[in-house]
């Protein structure tokens, strides 16, 4: 049976199962590529759960690095994670044999972005509070390519891998050719600064047509992909402790969704940027992470807990994405995957900055509650005794 995801479907949307292994605040989310398993980090641990039978898989203990990304790669079975207590390696883990493949070695503080490339083997991008943007294969230790000269940068790549995008402290973004990521950036967006509003969060709708900024100010707002016009802002939701809270894209780009205080999800109309409608949860605490399955009629948030929300059937049901066709507007074709396409060959008119939407002011309140819940026995890591020779992957 399929749907059409529409306000109504959203609204119906409930709680249907918490997972509750550990009471530490979850830091980042992550959906495999083909959907099938959820990705959850906090600071102690990752916590690995099927998406069709909502059960868990796997939960290592990782205390001792102290990990706040996490991201799949190309398999399920294996994936990436930061560091931010011994040091500020990326580490990848097999999670079948519990052992560590490779280390890649290259910011020097802890990290503020990681995402792997859609649609690729062994290239992944990450940013750091170093103010360092990299790019990684798999395959080798160091870097390939280095970004400098930016600010609290965030990144994100857009749904075919062909182009990744950067931030620069809240008021640029650029988009770069990933085949080119030593040279120039195609394209820079610049925008004025909105006082107290700092910038937590950057990606692209699942159609690549435009980008999604969270701010810790309560609101977020997007940009087109191709000329950076200021589109929708989508505001103001309860964010009184100014955290950077997770917004995301439903998989057909026609609707955003952003996490709020006393555990509420809020949904607006991508295009006009009118509410739909406030899912609740029975929860005090703000939702921190938020992702939309990609294929799937699912949902998942989590705070301290990890929700899995789903229409009220109670079904996983298949999403059909309808195209709006307008006649009226022509867009630019460009074939991004001809050898011959060069972004520095086309006449590009940097456009003046573009003013930002005001945040309301922040309003102090008390700290997050913790909750005790009894330890369970989880399995820590094993460490390989040799290691990998240079561009070995077992």
């Amino acid at each position: 049976m399929s749907i059409k995801l529409n306000a109504e479907t959203l609204r119906e949307f409930r709680v249907a199962k918490i997972f509750e292994e550990s009471c530490e605040l979850k830091h980042s989310m992550c959906f495999s590529q083909d959907g099938r398993h959820l990705l959850v980090c906090d600071h102690h641990y990752l916590l690995v759960i099927d998406c069709s039978s909502l059960r868990q898989l796997s939960l290592v203990n990782l205390q001792h690095y102290r990990p706040k990304l996490a991201c799949f790669t190309q398999r399920n079975d294996r994936l990436l994670h930061s560091s931010s207590k011994e040091d500020y390696l990326i580490r990848y883990l097999d999670l079948i044999s519990h052992q560590y493949l490779r280390y890649f070695k290259g910011h020097k503080r802890a990290l503020r972005g990681l995402c792997f490339q859609p649609g690729s083997a062994h290239h992944f991008l990450s940013a750091g509070w170093d103010d360092r943007v990299l790019m990684w294969d798999l395959r080798c230790e160091r870097y390939t390519e280095k970004l400098k000269h930016l600010q609290r940068p965030l990144v994100a790549f857009d749904p075919s891998g062909l182009v990744c995008a950067t931030s620069h402290n809240a008021q640029r973004i650029e988009i770069y050719d990933v085949r080119k990521m030593g040279s120039k950036p195609c394209q820079k967006f610049d925008y004025q600064p909105t006082e107290g509003a700092k910038w937590t969060q950057l990606q692209f709708a699942p159609d690549g047509q435009s980008l999604l900024v969270s701010t810790d100010s309560g609101c977020c707002f997007s940009v087109d992909a191709f000329n950076g016009r200021l589109g929708q802002t989508y505001g103001s939701y309860a964010n009184r402790d100014q955290l950077p809270l997770q917004a995301c894209y439903t998989p057909d780009s026609q609707h955003v969704l952003a996490g709020a205080d006393r555990g509420r999800v809020h949904v607006w109309h991508a295009a006009s940027g009118q509410l739909m409608a406030v899912l609740h949860s029975r929860c005090r605490e703000a939702v921190y992470c938020l992702q939309f399955h990609p294929h799937c009629s699912m949902l998942a948030s989590s705070d301290e807990s990890t929700r899995i929300w789903l229409p009220d059937k109670r079904e996983v049901q298949q999403i059909v994405v309808e195209q709006e066709s307008d006649e009226d507007q022509e867009l630019p074709v460009i074939d991004l995957t001809s050898d011959d396409f060069d972004f520095n060959k086309i006449n590009i008119k940097w456009p003046k900055p573009i003013l930002l939407p005001r945040s309301p002011s922040p309003v102090p309140v008390s700290r997050w509650r913790r909750r005790r819940l009894p330890r369970i026995p989880i399995a820590d890591v094993q460490y390989e005794s040799e290691s990998l020779e240079e561009g070995e992957i077992p």
